[in-house]
């Protein structure tokens, strides 16, 4: 088990840092807009596994969505997401929320071994928002790909963009390794698209799902840095 990868791929929130209390701190900073924060994830969670296969069309039916959720113009959800939510993000982000520890030296480390590295976010702005988080520029600039789910205009599980991404990066999908929160996102797209997996326990996490490991970022950490030896099953 694990003896052969050759790209790790990260999911970002909740994986790279912990995002204990986000939902909570985003309303906090956007108090009137509270219904618009809670319709983005109601959209999200109906939308999950869609593919649009272009970034516009997904977010067409997005802002339609959220739009008819809280009974305001496309334009106006566009305008307030890209203008108003994503900033705010971005803002929380940096003043509260950290990376993970160790998770500079995992990357690095990865990148010295030549294992590829790729993140993969749901949200838009995903370098700025590992920068947000404190990972270091030279942390940012081991990484081989950085993505949103946005990019693809498809959302995880949607085996496609695991496979675009195994395609960049130029390694096999049976030798790329991803590493996530969510078995029912993370997981299932992992496994449709025929790679590894590794579940990160965090303070969401409830029960085990019996298919794959499920692992404390520090263990996932030590085990990178003692050099990824083979696991037996």
């Amino acid at each position: 088990m694990f003896d052969n990868i050759h790209a790790v791929i990260f999911d970002f929130d909740n994986t790279l840092y912990s995002n204990k209390s986000l939902p909570i701190r985003l309303i906090a900073s956007l108090p009137k807009d509270i219904l618009k924060i809670s319709a983005d994830r109601k959209v999200r969670k109906s939308l999950k596994g869609c593919d649009f296969e272009d970034e516009e069309k997904y977010l067409e039916e997005y802002f339609l969505r959220v739009s008819n959720t809280v009974n305001i113009s496309e334009e106006e959800a566009r305008k307030w997401y890209f203008d108003v939510y994503i900033p705010t993000m971005s803002r929380v982000l940096r003043k509260k929320y950290s990376a993970r520890s160790q998770a500079n030296e995992v990357i690095e480390t990865l990148n010295k071994n030549n294992v590829k590295i790729a993140i993969f976010s749901d949200y838009p702005d995903v370098e700025q928002k590992m920068k947000d988080i404190k990972l270091s520029q030279k942390t940012i600039d081991s990484v081989d790909g950085i993505y949103s789910a946005q990019d693809f205009g498809s959302l995880k599980p949607a085996p496609r963009p695991f496979l675009q991404i195994a395609k960049d990066l130029q390694v096999e999908p049976c030798n790329c390794l991803v590493v996530g929160d969510r078995d029912d996102t993370d997981g299932e797209g992992a496994r449709k698209a025929g790679m590894e997996f590794i579940q990160i326990k965090t303070h969401k996490t409830k029960v085990k799902e019996p298919n794959h490991p499920l692992w404390t970022w520090q263990d996932f950490a030590t085990w990178v840095l003692q050099g990824m030896n083979p696991i037996q099953d």
